[in-house]
């Protein structure tokens, strides 16, 4: 990444006192027609082509493409200013000063979707306070200052500014040092120098539903892993919190001769003569996969932490948007991957510490790892300045996949250790799809090979909640709102898996993610209808895994504190583990419908929903989630489910229990194809056998 502070040094002064004067110009200028470029024409700017590399567009408020929404009003180089003055603001709102880092600013990339002989820019500038912005044309990789300027102050009126440009490019960069900048609108002139690409579509397919069957979609949160595997069994994932500082504990040694630590949460077995991990019992008696979130520091930054903002680099002082930056890092992660994955290696060959475990296996590769995670919510707007924008997480990133393209060298990235490892992405605090997009880009533009490097999957946090208490997922809309995310995701990079990372409720009454109440029913048992139905609606949105938040509770039911209460477990005061209805609501979806997949949306209206589900293997079964949506729980004590033609007679009902692990099962008739079931807030199942033509 080139380093814009230099660039911003290296301007003249002489010419920021020129460029100072003539911004003050406020006569009506014109375009510069030039031999390479004899009829200037305004360049067509599309939201799509706008990247907020700061990544504020979602979460901080504020819209990149406020600098050229009001375009088509205006038509400064060719047309009197007349009475129309730009009102939009591109600029950050909430916590602005997290997305302005030091020396670097505000940066704001436009891609004209083919290159241009660029001839001039104007700005509407509605500052209230002098500022610099400097503008640049070339490349992420190489970038040239073109001008640089100060905006007015309170004592000047608003104004239109026009600066030359006189330079051919396809990508502009516009970069503000203070959210307090006011610039309401860029109108950029030039030529095309090739064809230029239609407009973007706007229209987004729905979505496919998950080719996932139910016994490989479900997942869950966890920190420590010292838990029974037969408390995980209805869980496919678990996603682990994981901290570099119990991985990275060496503060003696310099990169690269450090040793890491992999046995944080094993602890050694006399009888197998081997580390023994919680987590692996769980991936090789059920057959499950296990993932860190790697987050934090090694251990030397978070004895000291001089710099604040949280980034993992190497050295103190190097460049958090620098994949160089990061070479420990990537590292440690090569040494992960070499250690869980499944490429057998000589154990001496890792940067491992000593242990009764290196020297009794004899070799790496524990054949318990593939999916990987480097961070979590690094988009959190509430951490101020450890904020990660998507430059500095991108730089990790690539370093920490494959050491930037190898350019660390062979032992940095989890896929130059094992070839079947791949990156998921930090999980977003929200459905942010507009720092997706930025990935994309920054992937296409900063990459020789271009690729997507979180081929394990995108990852999105969401709550159904108003911020005052939890909402059901109908009202929260949550299926619809992730079939979009789904959509948009896919038209960024077909066939990335999309993982709802985070979602839950809270059992106590007293947090922003309370579970909604059914007359009649506790918080538990509400809880553990709520958490069914969002993975219902999840799985019919087209994502391909569903993480619930969280798996064991330590605090008492009533805490007033957020998300301690979102366990389906409870741990006694004795240690031991106690479920809660929400377990077995769990237990009961993921064993009856393994190996069925979504199949169809039946019906999303009155008073019961019904969406099918078909088993992937045997196509003529079918399952019929069934229930009431309403907030009162209200339903149908006698609702005819439509199922067709059946090869029977008969059908099976299954209700969920808070005491079973496989529910109840009542059977039912098929009565000209139709069934009659009581439906209320808590769903049911119902299995029938369709007939084959």
């Amino acid at each position: 990444m080139i380093d814009l502070t230099v660039l911003s040094r290296s301007v003249p002064a002489i010419f920021l006192v020129a460029v100072f004067l003539s911004c003050n110009d406020r006569t009506q200028s014109q375009v510069h027609p030039s031999a390479s470029c004899p009829d200037p024409k305004k360049i067509v700017v599309y939201k799509e082509n706008v990247y907020d590399l700061n990544g504020y567009a979602d979460e901080g408020g504020g819209d990149p493409f406020c600098l050229f929404d009001e375009n088509a009003l205006v038509d400064p180089g060719y047309k009197p200013a007349g009475t129309y003055q730009p009102r939009t603001n591109p600029q950050p709102t909430r916590q602005p000063a997290i997305y302005f880092p030091p020396g670097k600013g505000n940066r704001i990339v436009i891609d004209l979707a083919t290159v241009y002989q660029l001839t001039d820019v104007y700005l509407y500038d509605r500052s209230n306070s002098t500022d610099s912005v400097w503008i640049y044309v070339g490349d992420m990789q190489h970038w040239k200052l073109k001008t640089a300027f100060t905006t007015i102050d309170w004592v000047e009126s608003s104004h239109w500014r026009q600066f030359p440009l006189d330079d051919s490019s396809r990508f502009v960069m516009i970069r503000f040092s203070s959210y307090k900048t006011a610039i309401t609108e860029m109108v950029l002139y030039g030529c095309p120098r090739g064809a230029v690409p239609p407009a973007p579509a706007h229209s987004l397919k729905d979505p496919a539903f998950t080719r996932k069957t139910m016994d490989e979609f479900l997942g869950v949160n966890d920190f420590g892993g010292g838990i029974d595997a037969k408390w995980l069994r209805p869980f496919y994932y678990s996603r682990m919190y994981t901290f570099a500082v119990d991985y990275d504990q060496d503060t003696v040694h310099q990169y690269p001769d450090i040793r890491y630590n992999m046995t944080h949460f094993a602890g050694w077995d006399e009888q197998l003569h081997d580390y023994h991990y919680l987590t692996e019992d769980n991936v090789r008696q059920n057959h499950h996969l296990v993932w860190y979130t790697m987050q934090g520091l090694p251990l030397w930054m978070a004895k000291d932490e001089r710099d604040r903002t949280g980034r993992p680099v190497t050295k103190w002082g190097m460049d958090p948007e620098d994949a160089a930056s990061y070479a420990r890092h990537a590292n440690m992660m090569w040494n992960l991957a070499a250690w869980f994955g499944y490429t057998k290696r000589e154990v001496d060959s890792l940067s491992i510490e000593e242990g009764r475990g290196t020297a009794g296996r004899g070799t790496g590769g524990r054949g318990t790892m593939r999916l990987y995670e480097n961070g979590n919510e690094e988009d959190a707007f509430w951490t101020g300045e450890r904020y990660c924008n998507p430059l500095a997480y991108f730089a990790q990133s690539s370093a920490d996949f494959d050491g930037a393209e190898r350019k660390l060298g062979p032992r940095c990235g989890i896929r130059n250790a094992d070839s079947g490892s791949a990156l998921i992405t930090s999980g977003l605090i929200g459905l942010d799809t507009n720092r997706v997009r930025v990935y994309k880009f920054l992937c296409n533009t900063l990459r020789k090979d271009k690729a997507f490097i979180w081929k394990g999957g995108v990852q999105y946090h969401h709550y159904s909640t108003n911020n005052e208490q939890g909402l059901s997922p109908e009202e929260d809309s949550l299926r619809w709102k992730l079939a979009r995310v789904k959509a948009f995701t896919d038209a960024q990079e077909p066939g990335v898996p999309c993982i709802l990372g985070e979602n839950g409720y809270d059992k106590s009454p007293h947090t922003r993610q309370s579970t909604p109440l059914l007359p009649g029913l506790s918080a538990p048992e509400c809880q553990a209808i709520f958490i069914l139905r969002s993975i219902n609606a999840t799985a019919f949105s087209g994502f391909d895994a569903y993480l619930l938040y969280w798996l064991k509770d330590a605090a008492p039911p009533d805490s007033a504190s957020v998300y301690l209460t979102s366990g389906v477990l409870r741990q006694m005061p004795d240690g031991s583990l106690r479920p809660y209805p929400s377990w077995f609501y769990i237990n009961t979806f993921e064993s009856r419908l393994a190996g069925y997949q979504p199949d169809r949306v039946v019906s999303e209206q009155g008073k019961v929903w019904v969406y099918k589900y078909r088993n992937a293997l045997s196509p003529d079964s079918v399952a019929y989630f069934v229930y009431a949506p309403a907030r009162d729980g209200s339903g149908d004590p006698a609702f005819a489910l439509r199922v067709g033609n059946t090869a029977s007679g008969d059908a099976r009902e299954i209700d969920f229990a808070p005491d079973s692990p496989e529910g109840y099962v009542f059977d039912r008739k098929v009565v000209d194809g139709v069934v009659s079931i009581g439906v209320e807030g808590k769903p049911k199942l119902l299995f029938v056998r369709q007939r084959r033509d």
